[in-house]
This record gives structure tokens, C-alpha cells and sequence, in this order.
């Protein structure tokens, strides 16, 4: 009796969790496969338990070594997944049609790059938060109207920088944001720095530069010439996750001076190892190069703005010119 009361109880916690997640989540009740990736250990341990709640978890094991065997991981890897997605869909990848999704998304990429290099004028001519939105859709909406509507706000950017028209007055203080992604809806540090005095113009992320910083080679004439070109365009990817990943410090240092930066604030989400860890050479590097820096390590909960905003405020301050 008590064997049948535990294993009924588990049944209704479970359904209850299944329920719950579906309405927080309405995309996991929508979608026909969910996609996750090991780059970290609490994404790997998220999808043992995601696992029991949907239909269709598809989980890629992505390397974490520059090497050839790295490579070669990451090229078996999208091997994989696109025989699951061409399973999933019924449809088969031919050249001509990856070809075209190529050049589509290089488009999309090219459009998020032309933004980027904007902000380099002074005055700044959009904000780091609206800048930042705009990476952040860059996931989310489709290809080709994102790319237009991109090209339109580069568009008049440039008619503001040729005004000299900009969101903050010239020499305010010029933060390059670098860290871990920042996802929807996390705009509390952007936030906090941009009603402190300073204006963002750039951000060292998978959500920002490294993004959009190389486009995928599109010469090839067989799945197999573009899908090598596919990874070996994500294999220079200088994310956290990689080791050893000298290339990431370089990039920090080269964009701090492509963007004029007058300070570089590293944002480390709490528990997030790789990039907590990766702060303090990139800080190193930093101050090598006699660039100012601010280590933040915080959440997306509100508790702490209080004790960020006075650092911050202090850090502006010292890099005022």
C-alpha cells in the first residue's frame, strides 16, 4: 500500500512540474525538439531533469579544448544533429539549400556588425541597452526581417553620427561590456552603467561581438565543404567555455581600442564557473595594457543594485576624463 501511495504521489509531482514548466514556458509545449549543449556542467545536469519533462531533448556534446580532436568533436557533432533534424523534418539538406541558409544568416550577421562599428562615433549614437536588444532579438526573430529592419536603424545611426547626433554628450564616459551572455529579459547591469554616468558601446559576448565578428566561408559546393566551413567558422568562437583560450584576451584588449572604451566592466553571472573564472586573466590583461577594469559577479535578481550602482558609480568616476 505505501509502495502504491509513493508511486502515485511521484506520478502527480511529476505531471504537476510538466504542468507548471508548460505554463511558464509555452515554447516547450510547442516545440517538436528541444536542443541543449554541455558547455557547461549546470546546463549538463539541467538536462537530466528537462529529459523526464519533454518529448524530444536533443543534447550536443560540444568540445571545450582548441585541438584537432576539438575539432573534429564539433564537426561529428553537426554531423549528428543534422541527421536528426533531416529525421525530424523529412527533409533533406542538399548543397544548394545550406548554401542559402548561409548566406542568409552571414546577411543577418553583416547587418549586427554594421551596428556595432557605429557605436564607435562620439557622440554614441544609440544606447548600450537598445544595442543590446537588438542582439538579444537577433535569436529570436526571422532571418531576413531582422537583417532589413537592422540595415534601416543603421541607416538613420548614420544619419545622426553625420549631425552629430548622439544618446549621451560627447566624451561621456565609454564602457565596454564584457562577460557572460546576457539573455532576455537580463538588463540590470546595462542599466545600472547607463544611469550612472556612462554610455556602453560595445559588448564582448556571445551576445554582441564574438556573435557576429566572423562570417561562415560560402564557397563550398557539397554539404560536406560547408559543413566543415559551419565548423571551423564556430571553432573561433573564443567563449569561456574554451581551453586554452588566449584569443579571447586579445579580442577584449582589440575592442576596447576599436571602440574608444575609456573602462572595460566584466560581468560574471553568479555561478556561471567559466567566465568567473576567465575574469581575473582577462583583468590581468587589462591592466597590461593599462586599460581600466571592474570585475561584477551578480544574478538576475534586483537584491544587489543597490551595492552594483555604488560600485559602478565609483569606477565612472575614476575613469572620467
Amino acid at each position: 500500500m505505501a509502495n502504491t501511495l509513493s508511486a502515485l504521489l511521484a506520478a502527480s509531482t511529476e505531471n504537476l512540474i510538466k504542468f507548471k514548466l508548460g505554463k511558464v514556458c509555452p515554447y516547450l509545449e510547442s516545440a517538436d525538439m528541444i536542443v541543449g549543449e554541455n558547455t557547461c556542467d549546470g546546463k549538463k545536469k539541467a538536462y537530466e531533469s528537462l529529459g523526464h519533462l519533454v518529448e524530444n531533448l536533443y543534447v550536443m556534446d560540444l568540445p571545450q579544448m582548441k585541438s584537432g580532436q576539438g575539432r573534429d568533436l564539433l564537426r561529428n557533432e553537426y554531423d549528428r544533429f543534422k541527421n536528426a533534424v533531416e529525421k525530424l523534418t523529412g527533409v533533406a539538406i542538399t548543397a544548394d539549400s545550406l548554401k542559402d541558409a548561409v548566406n542568409v544568416v552571414n546577411a543577418k550577421r553583416s547587418a549586427l556588425h554594421r551596428l556595432s562599428m557605429l557605436r564607435k562615433a562620439d557622440p554614441v549614437p544609440i544606447s548600450g541597452l537598445d544595442a543590446l536588444l537588438a542582439n538579444q532579438v537577433f535569436f529570436y526573430d526571422n532571418p531576413a526581417r531582422f537583417t532589413e529592419s537592422v540595415n534601416k536603424i543603421c541607416e538613420e545611426l548614420e544619419k545622426r553620427i553625420a549631425k552629430k547626433q548622439g544618446v549621451a554628450r560627447e566624451k561621456t564616459p565609454r564602457i565596454l561590456l564584457s562577460g557572460c551572455p546576457m539573455a532576455v529579459p537580463n538588463w540590470k547591469l546595462p542599466w545600472i552603467i547607463e544611469t550612472s554616468g556612462a554610455v556602453i558601446v560595445g559588448e564582448e559576448s556571445c551576445v554582441g561581438e564574438r556573435g557576429v565578428r566572423n562570417l561562415t566561408e560560402d564557397s563550398g559546393t557539397t554539404v560536406d565543404k560547408l559543413m566543415d566551413a559551419i565548423t571551423d567558422r564556430y571553432f573561433r568562437m573564443d567563449c569561456a567555455i574554451f581551453t586554452p583560450n588566449e584569443d579571447r584576451l586579445n579580442h577584449i584588449v582589440e575592442m576596447a581600442d576599436t571602440y574608444k572604451a575609456d573602462g572595460v566592466i566584466h560581468y560574471g553571472l553568479q555561478f556561471c564557473q567559466p567566465y568567473i573564472m576567465e575574469s581575473i586573466p582577462v583583468e590581468k590583461a587589462l591592466e597590461e595594457k593599462d586599460i581600466p577594469c571592474l570585475r561584477v559577479e551578480t544574478d538576475y535578481g534586483m537584491e544587489d543594485v543597490g551595492q552594483v550602482k555604488t560600485r559602478v558609480e565609483a569606477f565612472i568616476e575614476l575613469i572620467k576624463v
